[in-house]
C-alpha cells in the first residue's frame, strides 16, 4: 500500500508524517515519535520513518531542536572537534541542553496529537537514534504518556552529573515496554552505561520482565556496520508490533 509522506509543524515543531489510509487510522494502532541524530535531521531517518509506516504506524520525525528548519546559525562554530577538545564540558552543556529542551516540547507535542486525533492514550511510542536515542529516555522521564520506546545507540546516562540524567530517574519508566540497541565498541555512546541502566530496571520489571529488552551488537561501533542496520530496523518494527497495541498493561 503506498505511503503518504506529510510536511507540517505540530506544537510549532517541524515533522513529517508518514502513514497510508489516513492519519486516524493510523493512528488507531499506534503513533511512533522517532528523532534524529545529532547534526541530522528528521528526513535523515526517513528509511526509519518509513518502516514503521509500512508496520501500520502513524510515524512522526521531528526536527530536534538546533537542527534541520531551526538549526542554529552558530551551530559550527559551537560544535567543531577543535572546541570539543578545548572546552569538552562546555561544548557538552550545550549538547545535553539540546536534549533537554527537545525532550522537554514532547508533552506540547502529545497534547496536540491528542487533542486532533492523531494519537491515542495506551497507544504512543517513541524512538531515536545516537541522540535521538538520548532524547527518547529524557522523553519517558518527562511524558508519562509514553507506552512503547526504542533508543537505538543513545544512552540514558550524560557526560555531565546533571540531575535530568535519565538513569537518575529509573523509577519513571515501568511500565514502559523499553527496547535498547547498542554497540559494544561504540566510542561515543559506551555500551556498558545503556547496559547498566538496564541492569538497574530489571528490578523495577519484575512483574512484567518481557517489557524489558537490552540488545547489544559485538565487535562493532556507532555507526554498526551496513549489513547490521536493516535487522536494526526490523527487532525496532517488531518491538512497536508488539507491545504498542497491547492491552491490559501492568500496572
Amino acid at each position: 500500500m503506498p505511503l503518504t509522506k506529510e510536511v507540517t509543524t505540530i506544537a510549532s515543531v517541524p515533522a513529517l508524517l508518514y502513514f497510508h489510509t489516513s492519519r486516524e487510522t493510523c493512528a488507531e494502532r499506534g503513533t511512533v515519535l522517532f528523532y534524529h541524530g545529532f547534526g541530522g535531521n528528521k528526513e535523515k531517518i526517513e528509511v526509519h520513518s518509513i518502516s514503521l509506516a509500512q508496520a501500520g504506524f502513524l510515524v512522526i520525525s521531528l526536527d530536534a531542536i538546533g537542527h534541520g528548519q531551526r538549526r542554529f546559525p552558530h551551530f559550527a562554530e559551537v560544535f567543531n572537534d577543535e572546541r570539543w577538545a578545548r572546552e569538552p564540558e562546555a561544548t557538552e552543556a550545550h549538547y545535553l541542553t539540546i536534549v533537554r529542551q527537545t525532550a522537554a516540547e514532547v508533552p506540547m507535542i502529545v497534547d496536540k496529537l491528542l487533542s486532533c486525533g492523531w494519537a491515542h492514550l495506551e497507544h504512543l511510542g517513541i524512538g531515536g537514534i545516537s541522540m535521538g536515542g538520548e532524547i527518547t529516555y529524557a522523553a519517558i522521564v518527562n511524558e508519562p504518556r509514553l507506552r512503547v520506546a526504542t533508543p537505538i545507540l543513545g544512552s540514558p546516562e550524560w557526560e555531565l552529573p546533571w540531575p535530568e540524567s535519565p538513569h537518575r530517574h529509573a523509577e519513571r519508566f515501568f511500565p514502559v515496554a523499553l527496547f535498547s540497541q547498542a554497540a559494544e565498541k561504540d566510542e561515543a555512546v559506551p555500551a556498558r552505561s545503556i547496559r547498566a541502566f538496564h541492569e538497574q530496571l530489571a528490578p523495577l520489571y519484575a512483574t512484567a520482565p518481557d517489557r524489558l529488552c537490552y540488545l547489544e551488537y559485538p565487535d562493532v561501533g556507532h555507526r554498526l556496520l551496513p549489513h547490521l542496520w536493516e535487522p536494526s530496523r526490523q527487532y525496532m518494527v517488531a518491538w512497536f508490533e508488539r507491545f504498542l497495541k497491547a492491552e491490559g498493561l501492568p500496572v
